[in-house]
């Protein structure tokens, strides 16, 4: 709810994943954010968006995962940088 961490570590994104049991209309997702722009959000069904919010010429992609470990290993993945992974996954178009 506003809250930001700074390289989160995988219990901590556990622990903020937790947070979109609270989700309501004004707070619908949590979200990490890379400093290249590129910012990967998580919804309650566990629905990702991944996007360039510094690039408009960049399409937004989305998915919708089946487990919470796949979603804590890409945001793992971002938070240590590896956005080449994290754009390489099977997103939908």
């Amino acid at each position: 709810m506003g809250e930001s961490i700074d390289s989160p570590d995988e219990a901590q994104i556990r622990q903020t994943l937790t947070e979109l049991e609270k989700a309501d209309g004004e707070h619908t997702d949590v979200s990490l954010g890379h400093e290249s722009g590129w910012t990967l959000s998580v919804f309650r069904e566990k629905r990702l968006l991944w996007e360039n919010v510094e690039d408009p010429e960049v399409s937004p992609r989305e998915a919708t995962l089946d487990s919470w470990d796949d979603v804590v290993d890409l945001l793992l993945k971002l938070s240590r940088g590896d956005i080449g992974a994290v754009d390489a996954f099977s997103w939908n178009f």
